[in-house]
């Protein structure tokens, strides 16, 4: 194998100047407010990216990790500004507004010139000349489908917040465009990827190199240490009074507050609302940029300040200093909990959290969380075999091609890297593809497809490019000519005057049309019209938080740095005493609740929908515990669990067998084409998403564990 120097050097980079100046230069640019002084992953990652070097970076949030990648691309463009073009991608369209912002200023700084191009900022015929692209994997598709001739340019590809999209099908479809804009340049790139939270690095970093050039892992403390408290909510001690009382110890000017749902986040806006001297302000996911963009500055403009978030504050995005982090629910993984603590003190060697838990099983699961998150333990996450990403790679590519036609031969050579995917498997696709009408087989041209007459509609309505799931259809609402949101509301709710609350703001309907209405800000009222959002979330708890709480309840995790309200501490006493005394390691709990059998096996979410498949094959009417999916199973009748078989294959067949994947669906990642696959190719994307070795290594364990029996459920 050649030297990757050697190789660099035939993909056209310069070799390194004998000369630090542009590096010199780079660095002043970029860190001239911290007199040019080092974080720990920029003194690790600057010199070897500077010298072309592949790279995975984890660390911290605030750690500097965008200035250790841009400082030395920057310095590299410097040598040839008007050869050379670095692509940032990003997963949303908020995080490159905020990159835009920190970047402009230092790449200014460097005479390069930068651009953004996402769904609110399409690129300037001007654009054509920028040495540093800010986008979106959407919208890197669009611009390889429109032929846009400084593509060709590219020597370096950044992907910030990597673990949002490893995994899923919106991370195929990145690779699927760095294969494309491979070819597009004739050459490879360097590639460089930023996460604050990876838990199987190797896998990652092998997943992203894309050709023989290896990714070398920088790592660094990716945790800083923990202010955590807790405090149990109820109607006394509402959460007004837990900030007020925190506000009376510390300096409490900005809140953080993040919730799992788009309705819990209006709920509590509701409950927060008119408190003194706080603006409050709700951020999610179906804003319109005009919504995000006001909900950021004010935020960051205001004094004190309240923001009640899901998971699209999780990202890197920069709203100014924030004291605290409330978790008013905990989130399902140790990523997102790592990520969300993580936007909090970022100018502090700590981060002061604040967990609320309201009933039992969420006490056991913050106090999990944060113990895993104190140990540097992460969710493994297997890469997936995504052929729905196929589906909508065929449809840009097509669209790409000015006489819109495709031959086979051209996708299977986009899917060479990509060893799981069968050529007969693309013939399937395409075959199934044209009996449905969306592409068109082309006579007296074998295998060659044209765009038929279902994607001439898709592609009209420009629905092609993305594979993040559809969103809720609802009735379109505008304001002041401008398309708001996308809501859903009952059809009888829509009469003139009516107020809407939408994103912690009041909305009086003025018109109403079909499917569509237009409003205007009005004041408060007792009693607004509430969106109609689903409940969300599918995903299964983790096997390492279900152990990890069974750890809580036996008393054997540390929790002496966890500060902990006199009422969460009787709560936990009151759990750990319905434990029996004796060691319950290697053991199940059961209890008699109602005429059925419970037991808490502390397995996780997916291990325990497979042993409801298992014991349904048995013979008996297991299900998953309703909101506990990952701590308990039930049945009518007594299980036994050594008919568990002790054999990772049969149990790998009978979970695969006929339709028991469909059991899976759920909570699978799927992207808005999987419909149209053919249904062997929907089970095996499924199937593909569960780690097989970890997840039946646990499920055999069951079989020779102890049954203890307990007086009551537990939760």
């Amino acid at each position: 194998m050649k030297d990757w120097k050697e190789t660099l050097k035939e993909e056209g980079f310069a070799p390194k100047p004998t000369s630090n100046i542009l590096l010199n230069n780079a660095i002043s640019a970029f860190l001239y407010k911290h007199q040019q002084q080092y974080t720990d992953i920029q003194s690790q990652a600057i010199q070897p990216i500077y010298s072309g070097e592949n790279a995975l970076l984890i660390s911290s949030t605030a750690s500097g990790k965008t200035e250790a990648v841009a400082i030395p691309i920057a310095a590299r463009i410097s040598e040839n500004r008007k050869d050379s073009l670095c692509i940032y991608i990003a997963p949303t369209k908020a995080l490159l507004n905020d990159l835009h912002k920190r970047l402009s200023v230092p790449l200014h700084r460097l005479n390069i010139q930068l651009g953004i191009r996402h769904g609110d900022k399409p690129l300037s015929s001007s654009d054509q000349k920028l040495s540093f692209l800010l986008t979106t994997p959407e919208s890197l598709d669009i611009l390889l489908c429109k032929d846009s001739p400084f593509l060709s340019k590219v020597k370096f590809v950044v992907c910030d917040e990597i673990h949002q999209v490893f995994g899923s099908p919106r991370g195929l479809q990145l690779l699927f465009l760095l294969e494309r804009l491979k070819k597009k340049s004739g050459k490879e790139f360097q590639r460089v990827a930023l996460s604050a939270t990876v838990g199987n690095q190797n896998i990652v970093s092998e997943w992203f190199r894309g050709g023989d050039r290896p990714v070398r892992i920088f790592l660094t403390g990716t945790q800083r240490p923990l202010d955590s408290e807790f405090h149990w909510l109820d109607e006394p001690n509402s959460l007004r009074n837990v900030i007020q009382q925190s506000r009376a110890k510390k300096d409490l000017k900005k809140v953080l507050i993040f919730v799992n749902s788009r309705r819990m986040c209006d709920d509590l806006f509701l409950k927060l609302c008119n408190f003194s001297p706080y603006r409050v302000f709700v951020h999610y996911s179906t804003l319109e940029r005009e919504q995000r963009e006001y909900v950021e500055s004010q935020f960051k403009a205001s004094e004190f300040a309240i923001c009640i978030a899901t998971t699209t504050l999780e990202l890197g995005i920069d709203i100014g200093s924030i004291e605290v982090i409330v978790l008013y629910e905990p989130p399902q993984s140790v990523t997102s909990f790592l990520q969300r603590i993580g936007r909090g003190s970022r100018r502090t060697g700590k981060t002061w959290v604040i967990m609320t838990p309201k009933n039992n099983l969420e006490l056991l699961q913050f106090c999990a969380l944060t113990s895993l998150a104190s140990e540097g333990i992460i969710e493994n996450t297997p890469p997936g075999q995504f052929y729905s990403v196929l589906i909508q790679q065929i449809f840009s590519s097509i669209v790409a091609k000015h006489h819109q036609r495709v031959h086979k031969s051209e996708i299977e050579e986009i899917c060479n890297s990509f060893s799981w995917i069968q050529p007969e498997e693309i013939h399937l696709i395409m075959q199934r593809l044209s009996s449905q009408k969306y592409l068109r087989s082309e006579v007296g041209w074998s295998s060659s497809y044209q765009m038929g007459p279902k994607l001439e509609s898709l592609y009209n309505e420009m629905v092609i490019f993305s594979n993040i799931p559809n969103g809720e259809s609802g009735i379109q609402v505008f304001h002041e000519g401008r398309r708001l949101a996308s809501l859903p509301l009952l059809v009888t709710q829509l009469r003139l005057g009516a107020v809407i609350l939408f994103a912690g703001r009041y909305w009086e309907i003025t018109s109403v049309g079909e499917f569509r209405i237009t409003v205007r800000l009005t004041n408060p009222v007792s009693s607004p019209i509430r969106p109609s959002y689903g409940k969300g979330g599918g995903n299964y708890m983790s096997s390492i938080v279900a152990q990890k709480i069974k750890t809580v309840l036996s008393g054997r995790a540390n929790l002496l740095d966890f500060s902990l309200d006199r009422a969460t501490e009787n709560r936990l006493k009151t759990l750990r005493v319905r434990i029996p005394s004796e060691s319950f390691e290697g053991c199940i709990l059961q209890t008699r609740h109602a005429s059925k059998h419970f037991y808490y096996n502390f397995a996780g979410g997916l291990e325990n929908r497979i042993l409801q498949i298992l014991f349904s094959k048995f013979g008996y009417s297991c299900q998953l515990m309703s909101n506990a999916e990952g701590i308990a199973i039930y049945s009518d009748d007594p299980l036994d669990f050594s008919l568990i078989p002790d054999d990772n294959v049969q149990i790998k067949e009978i979970i695969r067998y006929h339709d028991h994947w469909n059991s899976f669906l759920p909570s699978a990642r799927v992207g808005p084409f999987f419909g149209l696959l053919p249904p062997s190719l929907r089970k095996k994307e499924v199937l593909s998403q569960i780690d097989y070795g970890c997840t039946i290594s646990n499920i055999i364990d069951m079989r020779n564990r102890r049954v203890i029996s307990i007086s009551d459920k537990l939760f």
